[in-house]
């Protein structure tokens, strides 16, 4: 009998302690909303942005083409934004040599293309959702390309994500302050999987 009575009391701590661990993986800013279709797109020609559509995909909650839409070359992403179809825009935050390469252009054209993407969202009155999720694309160096994506995207940004390991100097989280900008951090890229249904209604 008292075997029994332990084990109904771990059931119900384990049963009060679950989602507190589901929530204790997201700290900072609390979750924003947007309407669908949003537009899902690179800053810097990273994998980062095929890696979120990958966990849209993961939710099982969104339509590619209906719900949201991925286009990271210039100048189609232009005419995405241009259309006025989409209710928010979702820029990955990540520079690689070698996705730069893969489009023919350079770290100062990507950087010239965002600094356009960014003044037709603001045309739009569309929202930026500012993200940084893969781990390692970061620098000291404030010179290098993803530091230099990174002041181009949030300061114009009406929300910004980051994962934790990307944070541990307070770089987004100083951002958020110095532009009023909300700054939600997520253990890892993973908890996305969780929130965005309701990060994007439909």
């Amino acid at each position: 009998m008292r075997k029994s009575i332990i084990a109904l009391v771990v059931v119900a701590l384990i049963a009060v302690a679950v989602p507190t661990q589901l929530f204790a993986a997201i700290s900072g800013a609390p979750l924003k909303q947007y309407e669908c279709p949003f537009l899902l797109t690179s800053g810097g020609q990273g994998a980062g942005s095929k890696m979120l559509r990958l966990l849209v995909n993961q939710s099982k909650k969104f339509t590619l083409g209906t719900d949201f839409f991925l286009e990271d070359e210039t100048p189609a992403r232009y005419d995405y934004i241009d259309s006025g179809k989409y209710k928010a825009l979702v820029v990955v935050m990540s520079v690689t040599e070698k996705g730069l390469g893969a489009s023919g252009i350079t770290i100062e054209d990507e950087i010239g293309y965002l600094k356009k993407v960014v003044e037709k969202a603001q045309a739009q009155n569309m929202p930026i959702i500012a993200v940084s999720m893969e781990k390692d694309a970061r620098s000291t160096i404030k010179t290098n390309g993803n530091e230099r994506v990174i002041d181009t995207i949030c300061p114009n940004a009406d929300w910004i994500i980051t994962i934790a390991d990307n944070n541990t100097d307070g770089r987004f989280t100083e951002l958020g302050k110095q532009y009023n900008i909300p700054v939600t951090i997520i253990d890892k890229p993973l908890e996305l999987v969780k929130v965005l249904p309701d990060i994007f209604v439909k």
